[in-house]
């Protein structure tokens, strides 16, 4: 391979190796034990880890050569097309320290790069519209779902820059995704500290004055003189879901929201799919529709997997996989989620939950699910401490909208050549040289 500033053209297949994930069954499922990753859990550029299925140890040590290391590549092979693209096929993401050891499931392949190509560049390339474009035409399937095979990987044809180039390019957009990262770690701090600073109050009962307050009964035990254990449907304006009909899709118009577009702050509109202006207008009219202060919760599947304040109005329709909870005067959102966050709180959510392959929360029974509600003037006292963390997530979310943004218009100019690098003066990390 050249060492200089030339370009050369050669087939992904003499760059690589590659590996199938493994169809763990659903069987093997359990409570404790080894994570296994699927392609449910990839998320916009990584893998949400905060619920990955486990498999006994016992079982996972028989499979450890599909075991993830951080920093590894992987590709979705099987999801749908781009016009869903919550979940499209061809998908690549790189594997956060998080899912360090944890396993590959069925519909991924792990791709491990020769000494020819530089680990970050070959993320950054397979991320690229160049490849997108190409493998997304290769991709076969019916209308819902796609495929692509392991021959149409490896035979990507492209123009791959000197080892010393591709370095000057990967430190490039890592910098992005390092400060993207960076972004990610304070806001996890933040989300943790409101939500101790909730259980320290509204589940320990260790609020400011707690010491002269009496403990009185309720139908969920002891809970302070003043407080209330009452039905959601008592705190909540409005109990409802998205819509139950799903419209088609269109390649431009309103964004729709099903579960799958959900992250722990919010929705991602650029996963959303597309629907046309008329039936974004018939869903508003049906109060699908998402607003300020609203909490919206994972209905379906993965129940509570979800559960966050809406931070503004947003022109987003929802599918009936999601539920809106309209609070009422007597508690804050914030309090109202943070409640339905809590463990104990998601194990009472059992019994109101039906199905078996697909867990879904039944509304019915979900408006009389009995929530503990402290004095609102305590729950205002919480939020002056408590909210100002959680709107200063919010702003290091829309920087990193900005960076993802910033560096998704470097990467194609930058992987492509058409911003020539070879000149530039950049500090290469030295696990990179």
């Amino acid at each position: 391979m050249d060492v200089g500033g030339e370009w050369k053209r050669v087939k992904l297949e003499y760059l690589v190796r590659t590996q199938k994930g493994f169809a763990f069954k659903s069987a093997w499922y359990s409570e404790i034990g080894r994570p296994i990753v699927k392609v449910s859990d990839f998320t916009q550029d990584s893998i949400g880890t905060d619920s990955l299925t486990m498999i006994p140890d016992e079982i996972a040590e028989r499979h450890l050569r599909y075991e993830l290391k951080e920093g590894d590549i992987v590709i979705q092979t099987v999801g749908s097309w781009p016009s869903n693209p919550a979940s499209v096929v061809g998908k690549c993401i790189r594997v956060p320290h998080a899912a360090h050891k944890a396993l590959l499931n069925q519909n991924a392949v792990r791709l491990s790069p020769n000494g020819d190509v530089e680990n970050r560049y070959l993320y950054y390339l397979l991320r690229s519209p160049h490849f997108g474009d190409y493998i997304v035409g290769t991709a076969q399937g019916a209308a819902s779902q796609a495929a692509i095979t392991l021959d149409s990987i490896r035979a990507y044809n492209f123009r791959l820059p000197s080892l010393i180039t591709q370095r000057k390019i990967a430190s490039i957009l890592s910098a992005y995704d390092d400060l993207i990262e960076n972004n990610l770690r304070r806001i996890k701090i933040l989300e943790e500290m409101a939500q101790a600073l909730y259980r320290e109050w509204f589940v320990k009962f260790r609020f400011p004055g707690h010491e002269k307050v009496r403990m009185v009964d309720s139908p969920l035990g002891k809970i302070p003189e003043g407080w209330e254990a009452v039905p959601m449907e008592n705190v909540c304006n409005r109990i409802t879901d998205g819509a139950h009909l799903s419209p088609k899709s269109v390649d431009a118009g309103y964004p729709m929201a099903s579960v799958k577009d959900m992250h722990n702050w919010g929705v991602n509109v650029y996963t959303c799919r597309k629907i046309s202006e008329d039936d974004y207008k018939k869903l508003v009219r049906n109060d699908c529709k998402m607003r300020k202060n609203d909490v919206l919760i994972a209905k379906d599947g993965s129940y509570l997997k979800h559960c966050f304040v809406v931070e503004q109005d947003l022109d987003v329709a929802l599918l009936s996989s999601i539920a809106i909870l309209r609070p009422s005067e007597r508690i804050r959102p914030h309090v109202l989620a943070m409640t339905l966050r809590e463990p104990d709180v998601k194990t009472r959510m059992k019994g109101y939950v039906s199905g078996a392959a697909l867990p879904r929360i039944i509304l019915k029974e979900f408006r009389k699910f009995t929530i503990i509600v402290p004095p609102i003037g305590l729950q205002n006292e919480w939020a002056e401490d408590a909210e100002p963390m959680i709107k200063f997530c919010w702003r290091l979310l829309d920087k990193n909208t900005n960076l993802r943004q910033t560096r998704d218009l470097l990467l194609p100019k930058l992987i492509s050549g058409e911003l020539d690098v070879s000149d530039l003066k950049i500090q290469i990390p030295e696990e990179a040289a």
